[in-house]
């Protein structure tokens, strides 16, 4: 699983520089928050991949000394940082679409979307916040993906009645969300049944790295699109 986790690391990466080199061609638009949520990604995997080295390195000086000043429930297992991670992200997400629909009516069910979403993460951390530090929240991943399910079908119907949908190829959001709900669409369901997936390790894999290429390769996709738009319509545009 170590050579999984650094290809989807280097996707990753990738996506950032991109993301963050044609940061100018999308700055004002609420786009810009996936560059955020790139970086909160990037952040949180460099904090995985130091437990690795903790499980490998144990006896190194860097090891104990983080191992000395951290609790034991958070020093053995890096559940937290990605509960946490999850939880900001639909946030994240929720208020890109917050900021992204146009409709009155589309970002009042958003509100609503967003209320109901709480509801469920504190409902996570309570009644199962023995699990915080040893456990993926699950009520938090599923009324997650749900969330961005129910926005995407708001973003497509405004996309629908507007003349973007002739080049919905060449928007940015477009690439962004449809990268986002194969994500979470394909992944959610393998987490929750992870028991059925213990005899097929290599179909796991397999279903993990390509949700992960699908997202960031949409991601990419979409900051080159865009850029190349950019680049584009400025050409015509009279002098």
């Amino acid at each position: 699983m170590l050579y999984l986790r650094i290809l989807i690391f280097l996707f990753i990466i990738a996506a950032t520089v991109i993301a963050s080199i044609t940061y100018k061609k999308y700055r004002d638009t609420p786009n810009r928050y996936f560059l955020y949520l790139l970086l909160l990604t990037l952040g949180t995997e460099c904090i995985g991949y130091s437990y690795i080295y903790f499980h490998f390195f144990p006896q190194t000086t860097f090891t104990v000394f983080f191992k000395g000043i951290l609790p034991e429930v958070i020093s053995e297992q890096n559940y937290w940082a990605f509960n946490i991670f999850r939880i900001i992200t639909f946030y994240l997400y929720l208020y890109y679409f917050l900021r992204l629909l146009k409709k009155l009516k589309h970002r009042r069910y958003i509100y609503v979307i967003l209320l109901i979403y709480t509801v469920f993460v504190i409902l996570d951390l309570t009644l199962r916040s023995e699990g915080f530090f040893s456990k993926s929240l699950m009520w938090v991943r599923i009324s997650g993906t749900l969330s961005i399910l129910l926005a995407t079908t708001f973003y497509f119907n405004e996309i629908f009645d507007s003349d973007k949908i002739l080049n919905i190829y060449k928007e940015l959001s477009f690439w962004l969300i449809i990268g986002s709900l194969f994500y979470y669409l394909v992944t959610v369901p393998i987490t929750i049944f992870t028991r059925l997936f213990y005899n097929f390790q290599g179909i796991y894999v397999s279903i993990l790295l390509l949700s992960n290429i699908v997202l960031y390769g949409c991601f990419i996709i979409g900051f080159v699109v865009n850029a190349r738009k950019s680049v584009l319509e400025r050409g015509k545009a009279p002098y």
